[in-house]
């Protein structure tokens, strides 16, 4: 059984380091984890290459968690590799570009807003509007104020006068698929007509 390992954090002007493997944890190359790196935890991957000499007396902190990601396949640590000593750039950089988002943020939680509270006491003009226009929508704050052409702040003042309800949304959730009639073009009659 492999004691140590040597990883690839994502932590800018580090090269690989090495971490201990608990007991009864297997580890590959290419598998996404996450160790200690002074008091925060990061994300990292297995690399190839042989860990240094053993530290004596077990100084070697542990890795804390295989990420529940696909191992990066062996073809591709090599693509990473090349592409790292080709453009003299840091393996973990080119790694950036491999990995999902997801496990270099770790599971974050996202607020969605939606109409469903009373109406704010204070009704502006840009708040009438936002009203009008974000029915039956639900989205971030930014996805809203955008929807309905209107600032942020319009949007957070809505929420915070709970016109807006929050409601918790993973950061890993799929993009709603595209409505296909929204905002179609507007045909001159001969564009119209070759369109016919």
């Amino acid at each position: 059984m492999v004691e140590q390992v040597r990883v690839v954090v994502m932590q800018a002007g580090l090269g690989p380091l090495d971490y201990a493997v608990p007991p009864g944890m297997e580890l590959a190359p290419g598998q996404p984890v996450r160790v200690p790196l002074g008091p925060r935890q990061i994300t990292g991957v297995v690399w190839d290459g042989l860990p240094g000499p053993a530290f004596a007396g077990g100084r070697l902190r542990p890795v804390t968690a295989a990420l529940p990601l696909a191992p990066i396949s062996a073809p591709l640590r090599r693509l990473c590799d090349f592409v790292a000593d080709y453009y003299l750039s840091p393996l973990a950089g080119v790694l950036r570009m491999v990995l999902p988002t997801a496990a270099l943020l770790g599971e974050r939680q996202l607020n969605e807003y939606s109409l469903a509270g009373p109406p704010p006491p204070r009704l502006t003009p840009a708040r009438a509007q936002a009203l009008a226009a974000l029915a039956g929508r639900t989205g971030s704050v930014a996805d809203l104020a955008r929807a309905a052409g209107v600032s942020d702040a319009v949007i957070r003042g809505l929420a915070a006068a709970g016109t807006l309800v929050a409601a918790p949304a993973s950061a890993g959730r799929l993009p709603p698929p595209p409505e296909p009639d929204h905002a179609p073009p507007q045909l001159e009659p001969a564009q119209a007509e070759a369109a016919a």
